[in-house]
């Protein structure tokens, strides 16, 4: 599933309903980093940014706020209106 869900970029959050649930899931989208990383963060308009180091999105990077490229990358997504 995590690898359909790297590819739905402009969607907001959507909502699969399959009989016995329903399964939510939020837009994900790759961000690249002036030291030339790229790292992958799933947005949640309520909650804010979760960032992964694989497009998986298994690895967690937990400390990202540590991490002056990722904010000024979550800036620079923030200022242009939430569009990667």
């Amino acid at each position: 599933m995590a690898i359909v869900l790297s590819h739905l970029q402009s969607v907001s959050m959507a909502c699969l309903n399959f009989g016995t649930g329903i399964l939510c899931y939020n837009p994900v989208y790759r961000l690249r980093l002036e030291n030339s990383r790229h790292v992958w963060m799933e947005w949640h308009s309520y909650f804010g940014p979760s960032f992964y180091r694989d497009r998986f999105l298994m690895r967690e990077i937990e400390d990202w706020y540590d991490d002056p490229f990722i904010c000024k990358a979550l800036d620079w997504f923030i200022r242009r209106g939430k569009i990667a």
